[in-house]
Protein backbone atom coordinates (compact mmCIF):
# COMPACT_ATOMS: atom_id res chain seq x y z
CA UNK A 1 0.00 0.00 0.00
CA UNK A 2 0.92 4.17 -0.19
CA UNK A 3 1.66 6.04 2.52
CA UNK A 4 -1.77 8.37 3.09
CA UNK A 5 -3.82 10.23 5.87
CA UNK A 6 -7.30 9.77 5.56
CA UNK A 7 -9.77 13.29 6.98
CA UNK A 8 -12.91 11.38 7.60
CA UNK A 9 -16.27 13.08 9.00
CA UNK A 10 -17.81 9.70 7.87
CA UNK A 11 -19.29 10.40 4.63
CA UNK A 12 -20.01 7.19 2.50
CA UNK A 13 -18.01 8.53 -0.27
CA UNK A 14 -14.39 9.45 -0.57
CA UNK A 15 -12.19 12.05 -2.77
CA UNK A 16 -8.77 10.40 -3.38
CA UNK A 17 -5.95 12.96 -4.06
CA UNK A 18 -2.30 12.34 -5.08
CA UNK A 19 -0.18 15.33 -5.33
CA UNK A 20 2.39 16.19 -7.93
CA UNK A 21 6.57 15.77 -8.16
CA UNK A 22 8.46 17.09 -4.93
CA UNK A 23 4.71 17.40 -3.08
CA UNK A 24 3.75 15.15 0.04
CA UNK A 25 0.51 13.47 1.70
CA UNK A 26 0.22 17.07 3.48
CA UNK A 27 0.27 19.12 0.16
CA UNK A 28 -3.61 19.74 -0.40
CA UNK A 29 -4.36 20.60 3.22
CA UNK A 30 -4.07 24.23 3.29
CA UNK A 31 -6.58 24.45 0.12
CA UNK A 32 -9.67 21.54 0.86
CA UNK A 33 -11.51 22.91 3.79
CA UNK A 34 -14.56 23.31 1.81
CA UNK A 35 -13.95 20.01 0.30
CA UNK A 36 -14.37 18.28 3.61
CA UNK A 37 -18.12 19.32 4.39
CA UNK A 38 -19.08 17.12 1.29
CA UNK A 39 -16.83 14.16 1.27
CA UNK A 40 -14.35 12.25 3.17
CA UNK A 41 -10.73 12.85 1.72
CA UNK A 42 -7.98 10.10 1.18
CA UNK A 43 -4.81 12.05 0.76
CA UNK A 44 -1.86 10.00 -1.13
CA UNK A 45 1.66 10.18 -0.36
CA UNK A 46 3.37 8.73 -3.98
CA UNK A 47 7.06 6.63 -3.87
CA UNK A 48 9.60 8.59 -2.91
CA UNK A 49 7.59 11.75 -1.25
CA UNK A 50 7.73 10.34 2.47
CA UNK A 51 9.71 9.25 5.13
CA UNK A 52 8.82 5.32 4.26
CA UNK A 53 10.09 4.17 1.07
CA UNK A 54 10.70 0.94 -0.11
CA UNK A 55 13.51 1.18 -2.08
CA UNK A 56 13.58 -2.63 -3.39
CA UNK A 57 10.64 -2.22 -5.19
CA UNK A 58 10.54 -0.67 -8.78
CA UNK A 59 7.76 2.14 -9.02
CA UNK A 60 6.31 1.65 -12.12
CA UNK A 61 2.62 3.18 -13.15
CA UNK A 62 1.83 -0.84 -12.91
CA UNK A 63 3.10 -1.02 -9.23
CA UNK A 64 1.84 2.43 -7.96
CA UNK A 65 -1.73 2.19 -9.27
CA UNK A 66 -2.03 -1.82 -7.57
CA UNK A 67 -1.12 0.03 -4.35
CA UNK A 68 -3.23 2.94 -4.64
CA UNK A 69 -6.22 0.54 -5.76
CA UNK A 70 -5.07 -1.51 -2.08
CA UNK A 71 -4.42 1.53 -0.02
CA UNK A 72 -8.24 2.56 -1.55
CA UNK A 73 -10.18 -0.76 -1.13
CA UNK A 74 -9.41 -0.93 2.95
CA UNK A 75 -11.79 1.76 3.44
CA UNK A 76 -14.81 0.33 1.75
CA UNK A 77 -16.34 3.59 0.79
CA UNK A 78 -19.54 3.68 -1.91
CA UNK A 79 -18.02 5.63 -4.73
CA UNK A 80 -14.14 6.69 -4.97
CA UNK A 81 -13.57 10.41 -6.73
CA UNK A 82 -10.16 10.45 -7.90
CA UNK A 83 -8.20 13.01 -8.48
CA UNK A 84 -4.64 13.92 -9.63
CA UNK A 85 -2.82 17.14 -9.73
CA UNK A 86 0.40 16.84 -12.36
CA UNK A 87 2.49 14.38 -12.01
CA UNK A 88 -0.92 12.97 -9.69
CA UNK A 89 -2.80 13.28 -12.23
CA UNK A 90 -0.58 10.97 -14.64
CA UNK A 91 -1.22 8.33 -12.19
CA UNK A 92 -4.74 8.68 -11.56
CA UNK A 93 -5.51 8.10 -15.33
CA UNK A 94 -3.54 5.72 -15.80
CA UNK A 95 -5.02 3.67 -12.69
CA UNK A 96 -8.91 4.90 -14.09
CA UNK A 97 -7.65 3.45 -17.36
CA UNK A 98 -7.15 0.22 -15.93
CA UNK A 99 -9.20 -0.30 -12.72
CA UNK A 100 -11.93 1.34 -14.09
CA UNK A 101 -14.72 -0.53 -12.06
CA UNK A 102 -13.00 0.84 -8.89
CA UNK A 103 -13.36 4.78 -9.75
CA UNK A 104 -16.55 6.72 -10.02
CA UNK A 105 -15.66 9.74 -11.44
CA UNK A 106 -11.69 11.07 -11.82
CA UNK A 107 -10.18 14.49 -12.07
CA UNK A 108 -7.28 15.15 -13.79
CA UNK A 109 -5.38 19.28 -12.52
CA UNK A 110 -2.92 19.89 -15.32
CA UNK A 111 -2.06 16.70 -16.17
CA UNK A 112 -1.49 14.79 -19.70
CA UNK A 113 -1.58 10.97 -21.28
CA UNK A 114 1.94 11.10 -22.16
CA UNK A 115 4.28 11.09 -25.15
CA UNK A 116 3.29 9.52 -27.98
CA UNK A 117 6.04 8.02 -29.77
CA UNK A 118 9.25 5.80 -28.68
CA UNK A 119 11.68 8.51 -29.91
CA UNK A 120 9.90 11.11 -27.44
CA UNK A 121 10.02 8.86 -24.67
CA UNK A 122 13.81 7.75 -25.07
CA UNK A 123 14.81 11.89 -25.27
CA UNK A 124 12.49 12.39 -21.47
CA UNK A 125 14.02 9.52 -20.30
CA UNK A 126 17.66 10.70 -20.82
CA UNK A 127 15.97 14.33 -19.65
CA UNK A 128 14.68 12.53 -16.33
CA UNK A 129 17.95 11.28 -15.76
CA UNK A 130 20.08 13.99 -15.91
CA UNK A 131 17.77 15.60 -13.62
CA UNK A 132 17.69 12.98 -10.87
CA UNK A 133 22.05 12.93 -10.92
CA UNK A 134 21.44 16.78 -10.77
CA UNK A 135 18.82 16.24 -7.14
CA UNK A 136 21.36 13.78 -6.04
CA UNK A 137 24.56 16.65 -6.48
CA UNK A 138 23.07 19.52 -4.96
CA UNK A 139 19.21 19.22 -4.12
CA UNK A 140 18.74 22.95 -3.07
CA UNK A 141 20.23 24.13 -6.05
CA UNK A 142 17.72 21.78 -8.16
CA UNK A 143 14.44 22.81 -6.25
CA UNK A 144 16.12 26.55 -6.81
CA UNK A 145 15.98 26.21 -10.54
CA UNK A 146 12.55 24.07 -10.24
CA UNK A 147 11.14 26.93 -8.62
CA UNK A 148 11.88 29.11 -11.73
CA UNK A 149 10.23 27.23 -14.30
CA UNK A 150 7.95 29.30 -16.43
CA UNK A 151 5.37 26.22 -15.54
CA UNK A 152 4.70 27.99 -12.25
CA UNK A 153 3.94 31.15 -13.89
CA UNK A 154 0.95 32.44 -11.61
CA UNK A 155 -2.30 34.36 -12.97
CA UNK A 156 -1.77 36.86 -9.42
CA UNK A 157 1.56 36.69 -7.36
CA UNK A 158 1.02 34.18 -4.41
CA UNK A 159 1.09 35.50 -1.03
CA UNK A 160 4.66 35.21 0.80
CA UNK A 161 3.13 32.52 3.32
CA UNK A 162 1.99 30.09 0.32
CA UNK A 163 5.51 30.50 -1.42
CA UNK A 164 7.11 29.55 1.78
CA UNK A 165 4.86 26.56 2.35
CA UNK A 166 5.42 25.42 -1.25
CA UNK A 167 9.38 25.67 -0.88
CA UNK A 168 9.36 23.67 2.17
CA UNK A 169 7.50 20.93 1.23
CA UNK A 170 9.38 20.75 -1.55
CA UNK A 171 13.05 21.27 0.12
CA UNK A 172 11.35 18.74 2.70
CA UNK A 173 12.66 15.38 1.03
CA UNK A 174 15.39 12.40 0.57
CA UNK A 175 17.33 13.52 -2.70
CA UNK A 176 17.90 9.94 -3.18
CA UNK A 177 14.12 8.68 -3.30
CA UNK A 178 12.90 11.67 -5.05
CA UNK A 179 15.76 10.68 -7.84
CA UNK A 180 14.62 7.48 -7.82
CA UNK A 181 11.42 8.45 -8.04
CA UNK A 182 11.96 10.53 -11.41
CA UNK A 183 13.80 8.24 -13.03
CA UNK A 184 11.30 5.03 -12.12
CA UNK A 185 7.94 7.26 -13.19
CA UNK A 186 8.77 10.53 -14.14
CA UNK A 187 6.97 11.47 -17.79
CA UNK A 188 9.79 9.42 -19.51
CA UNK A 189 8.58 5.97 -18.48
CA UNK A 190 4.69 7.09 -18.47
CA UNK A 191 3.05 4.92 -20.89
CA UNK A 192 1.01 6.20 -23.96
CA UNK A 193 -2.38 6.58 -22.73
CA UNK A 194 -3.89 8.29 -25.48
CA UNK A 195 -4.82 5.49 -27.63
CA UNK A 196 -6.80 4.47 -24.69
CA UNK A 197 -8.21 7.40 -23.53
CA UNK A 198 -12.01 6.04 -25.52
CA UNK A 199 -12.06 2.73 -23.10
CA UNK A 200 -12.94 5.55 -20.00
CA UNK A 201 -16.15 5.31 -19.77
CA UNK A 202 -16.20 7.04 -16.44
CA UNK A 203 -17.20 11.01 -16.16
CA UNK A 204 -14.01 12.50 -16.66
CA UNK A 205 -13.10 16.50 -15.27
CA UNK A 206 -10.31 18.62 -16.68
CA UNK A 207 -8.61 21.59 -15.43
CA UNK A 208 -5.94 23.92 -16.64
CA UNK A 209 -4.92 27.17 -16.19
CA UNK A 210 -5.41 30.01 -18.55
CA UNK A 211 -1.75 30.67 -18.27
CA UNK A 212 -0.67 26.54 -18.99
CA UNK A 213 -1.26 27.00 -23.13
CA UNK A 214 0.40 23.85 -22.96
CA UNK A 215 -1.73 21.59 -20.69
CA UNK A 216 -4.77 23.96 -22.10
CA UNK A 217 -3.82 22.36 -26.05
CA UNK A 218 -3.47 18.69 -24.30
CA UNK A 219 -6.54 19.00 -22.02
CA UNK A 220 -8.77 20.60 -25.32
CA UNK A 221 -7.27 17.27 -27.23
CA UNK A 222 -8.06 14.95 -24.07
CA UNK A 223 -11.85 16.10 -24.28
CA UNK A 224 -12.39 15.33 -27.82
CA UNK A 225 -10.96 11.81 -26.90
CA UNK A 226 -12.50 10.71 -23.60
CA UNK A 227 -16.34 9.66 -24.14
CA UNK A 228 -17.51 11.78 -20.93
CA UNK A 229 -15.40 14.63 -19.71
CA UNK A 230 -15.58 18.15 -18.74
CA UNK A 231 -12.46 21.22 -19.49
CA UNK A 232 -12.78 24.00 -17.34
CA UNK A 233 -9.90 26.66 -17.76
CA UNK A 234 -9.45 28.76 -15.14
CA UNK A 235 -7.79 31.95 -14.30
CA UNK A 236 -4.43 30.54 -13.23
CA UNK A 237 -1.00 28.69 -14.00
CA UNK A 238 -0.57 25.30 -13.87
CA UNK A 239 -0.97 24.71 -9.64
CA UNK A 240 -4.87 25.83 -9.79
CA UNK A 241 -5.78 24.45 -6.78
CA UNK A 242 -3.04 26.93 -4.34
CA UNK A 243 -3.78 30.40 -7.10
CA UNK A 244 -7.18 29.56 -6.46
CA UNK A 245 -8.46 27.47 -3.85
CA UNK A 246 -12.15 28.67 -3.18
CA UNK A 247 -12.82 28.11 -7.14
CA UNK A 248 -11.17 24.59 -7.08
CA UNK A 249 -12.96 23.48 -4.39
CA UNK A 250 -16.49 25.12 -6.02
CA UNK A 251 -15.72 23.30 -9.06
CA UNK A 252 -14.94 19.88 -7.51
CA UNK A 253 -17.90 19.78 -5.24
CA UNK A 254 -19.97 20.46 -8.51
CA UNK A 255 -18.48 17.80 -10.25
CA UNK A 256 -19.08 15.28 -7.45
CA UNK A 257 -22.94 16.35 -6.90
CA UNK A 258 -24.08 16.70 -10.24
CA UNK A 259 -25.99 13.67 -11.29
CA UNK A 260 -23.95 10.97 -13.20
CA UNK A 261 -24.90 10.70 -17.10
CA UNK A 262 -22.80 7.83 -17.86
Amino acid sequence: MLNYRCITHNHSDVLVMIHGFLGNVHTFEPYISMLEEHIDILLIECPGHGEENDFKATWDFPYISQALIETIAQFHYNNVYLYGYSMGGRIALYTAIHYQDHIHKLILESSTPGLETTDAQIARIKQDLQQAAAIITDYTAFVNRWEQLPLFRTYEPLTPAAELRQRNTRLDHEPLAVAKALIDYGTGKQPNLWPHLHELKRPVLILTGSLDTKFCDIAKRMHTMLPNSTHTIIDAGHTIHVENSQIFDTIIVSFIKEENHD
